[in-house]
């Protein structure tokens, strides 16, 4: 009997000159082991809950302490546990747009010991607002998820209903234009590939190596019996469409809360590679050069204050 020769489905349209090119650069780092973080869901739980422990300690304790907080977009609920078990809220509000991250959540309150002294609960929210009265929080959070809002200026708005007269949204940001914010790493590991090829390559070459034999899922490319889900990259070819990104730029930012009725209490650019110290403080310099910062920002950190 002859062997039978299993093939990549088609694609239905042809690569462009820049789906090619970015596709040529970006295939090698398939082989690239996956990060543990990045394979299972526990350990990449494990991971965030860190990620956000360290977030935190760039704000004050006191504004939570003795504050009603609001968790905008909590996810998994990481930040409000680990702000329960470690801080004293007067209550912890959870908020996130999914249904089964609100339902992973509440099962890891479920089963949190010891059981937070104070009211803490999970919410899920809509495109339309939060379910939360007006002024009903003192300080909101919005740890790595401002992204992904597709509204920006209508969530503002929404946070400044939710907080009381004086009330502070702490935030922490990576901007679109950095040389990550696509938030397709995985994999496309080319920094500014969004501004060297563009949004339609970019899709393109998602594509094409989901497909690849080389490719190795990430937790969130697995269904619940570990098996890869379908190529999720074939019906989009624009962050439009897909409706992950914003491209919100920093100076917009600033526009929309303005307008929402807050002031900026603090405003803190942090350049590419931050994280190394011996080069942060050149990194952080440049992050605010006119016709660069956009660009060379890896993340902010933001106080509002509602007035």
């Amino acid at each position: 009997m002859a062997e039978r020769i299993l093939t990549a489905p088609a694609r239905e349209n042809p690569l462009s000159l820049r789906g090619r090119l970015c596709l040529a650069l970006s295939r090698p780092h398939l082989r690239r082991p996956v990060p543990q973080q990045m394979a299972r869901m526990n350990d990449y739980q494990a991971y965030r809950d860190a990620s956000l422990a360290t977030s935190w300690a760039r704000f004050s304790d006191a504004d939570i302490n003795g504050r009603d907080v609001l968790d905008f977009g909590c996810g998994n609920g990481p930040l409000s546990l680990f702000l329960a078990a470690t801080r004293r809220p007067t209550s912890i509000t959870g908020v996130d747009l999914y249904p089964d991250a609100i339902a992973r959540a509440e099962a890891s309150l479920a089963h949190m010991e010891p059981r937070p002294t104070m009211p803490v609960r999970f919410l899920v929210g809509g495109q339309e607002g939060m379910p939360v009265p007006d002024q009903s929080a003192d300080t909101l959070l919005a740890f790595d998820c401002m992204e992904h809002v597709m509204d920006p200026a209508a969530i503002l708005a929404e946070w400044h209903r939710v907080l009381r007269p004086g009330g502070k949204a702490l935030v922490e940001w990576y901007p679109y234009a950095g040389p990550h914010g696509p938030h397709m790493d995985a994999l496309i590991p080319i920094p500014w590939a969004h501004h060297i090829f563009g949004q339609r390559a970019m899709f393109e070459t998602c594509e094409a190596l989901y497909d690849d034999p080389d490719f190795q899922p990430r937790h969130w490319d697995l269904d619940e019996n570990g098996r890869k889900l379908p190529n999720k990259w074939r019906q989009w070819r624009s962050f439009a469409e897909q409706g992950y990104i914003n491209e919100l730029s920093t100076r917009d930012f600033r526009r929309m809360a303005r307008e929402a009725g807050f002031a900026f209490t603090r405003y803190e650019r942090h350049g590419v590679m931050s994280n190394k110290a011996s080069i942060a403080p050149v990194t952080r310099a440049l992050a605010h050069v006119p016709g660069l910062r956009e660009w060379l920002t890896s993340h902010v950190i933001v106080e509002l204050t509602a007035l």
